[in-house]
């Protein structure tokens, strides 16, 4: 496992975890996002076992995958993700995945997917999927709050007709 940091001025700082196994693909990944003026810390992981390891033990913001693996694919690590929420959003990375891959994978609940040979446009989907785990995770926070409004004022009302009869 590899952990990195990226110092850079901003207030926020991105923890991504990257299952990767190219540590090449990896340093692409951090330079882009540093040249890009995104500061991120990094665990690097190349492991389903490792993932899963880090996922349980530490906050991270995003999490970035290459689709394949040696003995598993990144759909396996969704699948681990997914049926722990809330998770953070999840990004195929990939070499070559075919268009029909990337929409089932899409239709499976992961935020986006990106062709490594169009890795220039990685800080501006990385912050896209963080804004729109934002905007889902207020709608929530706003739908449990009308909610619990709601069955307040419906307490209140029963209490209000118990009071007049």
């Amino acid at each position: 496992m590899l952990i990195e940091n990226s110092h850079l001025d901003t207030d926020f700082v991105v923890r991504i975890l990257h299952l990767e196994d190219s540590l090449a693909d990896h340093k692409l990944v951090v330079l882009t996002l540093r040249r890009a003026g995104m500061a991120c810390t990094f665990a690097q992981v190349d492991t389903l076992e490792a993932f899963g390891f880090q996922l349980a033990s530490g906050a991270f913001d995003i999490v970035l995958a290459d689709y394949r693996l040696p003995g598993f694919t990144a759909l396996d690590a969704w699948a681990y993700v997914a049926q722990k929420p809330p998770h953070p959003p999840f990004i195929l990375l990939s070499g070559a995945i075919g268009d029909a891959a990337a929409v089932d994978s899409i239709r499976l609940g992961i935020a986006d997917y990106l062709l490594k040979d169009n890795l220039q446009r990685l800080p501006h989907v990385v912050a896209r999927a963080l804004e729109v785990h934002e905007a889902r995770q207020a709608r929530e926070q706003a739908s449990a709050e009308l909610k619990a409004s709601q069955r307040r004022l419906a307490e209140l009302t029963e209490h209000l007709q118990t009071s007049i009869e």
